[in-house]
Parts: C-alpha cells; sequence; structure tokens
C-alpha cells in the first residue's frame, strides 16, 4: 500500500472462525481508496483470506462464500478421533484445488500465516513451502481439526499465540500496519436469536448435532434446559474468551498503528454460510477509519 510511494503498509488479518469473511469487505474498502497492501499476514480464518489476496484469488474466494449454505458446511466436515473432531481432509483438497501447487514463492504479495506449535507452545510463522498445508495448519481450531504436521512440528490454530499477527507484518517489514480484529464485540452477547438461522429448522439442527456429538448427544441437549448453556455454546463462547484475552494481551504489547473491528456478535462460530452479512460488515468497518488512513499514508 504505496500511495505516493511512502511507508510499507501491513495488513493484519485476524482470527475469527466465521467472522473471517468480513476480511474480504475490508480489503474491498481499501482497494477502492486505492490502497494496496504490501505486506499481508493472516492467523486462522485470516490466513484463508490472505492466502487468497495474496494469491490473486480474492474475487474467486468471495464468489465461491456467498454461495455457502449449512449443507456445504457440514460437507466439509469429515469426521475423526485422531486430535480432533473434523480431520481436515475435505478442506485440504479443497486448498490444493484452488492454489494448485503453489508455494509462498509463486505469491503476487509477501504473505505470512501464524500456527502454532502444539508441543513446545510456541509461534511459528509460516513464510515458506505449501501454502495449502500453511493455511491447513493455521486453521487448525484444538478440538475441532486434527493438527498438522510440517517438518518435526504439529501445528494447530495460530490463534492460541497471536490471533491478530502484527507483529509478523512487522516482522517482514511493514512500517505501517493496519490490524483487522474480529473479536472486540464478543463478551456479554445476549442475542439468541444470532445463532445460526438455519439451526431453528429442527431437522438441520439435529443433522449438526449428530454430525458432531452423535445420536445419543443430541437426546441429551434437547433435555437441557435454558438457564444452562449447552456444550456448543459453552465451546464457542470460551473459543472467544480466549482469544480476546490474548489479542488485548498482544496488542497492548505490539500495537498496530490502526485497528478496524467489523461488529459481529450476531455471527456464530461456525455460521461460515453469512458470507454476505460479514463483507457488508467489514465494509462499514473499514468505511469507517477511511479518513484517518487517508491522512497517515
Amino acid at each position: 500500500m504505496k500511495k505516493n510511494g511512502k511507508r510499507i503498509v501491513g495488513l493484519a488479518l485476524g482470527s475469527g472462525s466465521a467472522r473471517g469473511w468480513s476480511h474480504i469487505g475490508v480489503i474491498r474498502v481499501l482497494e477502492s481508496r486505492g490502497w494496496k497492501p504490501d505486506v499481508i499476514c493472516g492467523t486462522s480464518i485470516g490466513s484463508i483470506v490472505g492466502a487468497f489476496y495474496a494469491a490473486g484469488k480474492l474475487d474467486r474466494l468471495e464468489e465461491w462464500v456467498q454461495t455457502l449454505e449449512w449443507k456445504d458446511i457440514l460437507g466439509f466436515m469429515d469426521i475423526s478421533f485422531g486430535g480432533g473432531l473434523i480431520r481436515g481432509k475435505k478442506l485440504l483438497d479443497f486448498f490444493d484445488r484452488e492454489f494448485k501447487e503453489l508455494n509462498f514463492d509463486h505469491l503476487e504479495k509477501k504473505f505470512g500465516a501464524v500456527a502454532t506449535d502444539i508441543d513446545r507452545g510456541s509461534e511459528i510463522w509460516l513464510r515458506e513451502g505449501s501454502l495449502p498445508e500453511a493455511v491447513r495448519a493455521s486453521i487448525s481450531l484444538p478440538g475441532i481439526f486434527s493438527p498438522v504436521k510440517i517438518g518435526d512440528r504439529w501445528l494447530v490454530d495460530g490463534g492460541l499465540v497471536n490471533p491478530v499477527p502484527v507483529s509478523l507484518c512487522k516482522a517482514m517489514g511493514a512500517e505501517f500496519v493496519i490490524a483487522v480484529d474480529l473479536n472486540q464485540d464478543l463478551l456479554d452477547r445476549k442475542d439468541k436469536d444470532s445463532e445460526d438461522e438455519s439451526m431453528t429448522k429442527e431437522s438441520d439442527r439435529k443433522s449438526f448435532l449428530s454430525k458432531f456429538w452423535g445420536k445419543d448427544m443430541d437426546e441429551n441437549l434437547k433435555k437441557e434446559t435454558d438457564e444452562k448453556p449447552g456444550m456448543i455454546e459453552v465451546m464457542s463462547k470460551s473459543i472467544n474468551v480466549m482469544q480476546i484475552r490474548i489479542t488485548r494481551s498482544r496488542m497492548a504489547g505490539d500495537p498496530p498503528d490502526v485497528t478496524i473491528a467489523p461488529r459481529l456478535r450476531n455471527i456464530g462460530l461456525m455460521e461460515f454460510h453469512r458470507a454476505k452479512e460479514c463483507i457488508e460488515e467489514g465494509k462499514k468497518a473499514a468505511e469507517m477509519v477511511s479518513a484517518f488512513l487517508e491522512s497517515q499514508i
């Protein structure tokens, strides 16, 4: 994003599961203003959007995500009990089809993804080698997706250590960093209507729960009272709390120059089929800081 030939600007695309489609809207606004980042870094869902953008395939991603329905999400879930509920081979196959044999060296823009070494607890920056493998590692949410082995390391979701990869942008040469934080307004979420709208249909709800937990667990959850949050809600909110706290800590120690924070509290963890809403919210959030960016870049 060298407007006027000045500072090298990085774009840090944060984690946030289904909320991550809002990154597309943010990028669209930045580009419409003539601002094209030089360095792109992503964590978890941010690595997916960042990889497609760096590969010159953002149009393809935007077109695809807006056609997603709940049944399509289920189609990617190849159930496993080897380190995660979802083996992730179907996702990796999808990335392979889209990126073919792309390595980081083939990308149009500088790109890096964040993952976590599950054995050492260390942050891993993925900047070379297979692009599909790097993205698959960065999105490996513990307990949901099985870990990915790259070299001698078992890697899981980068959101465990660096949900918004500002530090990686700076390490890759960025002098001005725009961070996109998807998790700022998630605590104290009260709107029960924000759950997956397709899940209000009993058949879809049962299909989802059976796919993840099996018939017996579905029957047990139906008996839960309104006073006690269900298993899926507890898991989802626990992930939110973890990422919010880690994000605040990391960004306090290594602050970006500007933060874009789409308001996405009504988008659930796995509601990937709500891309249109997310993209529009990303655009709104980016527009809100455009005047400041104009004065800085």
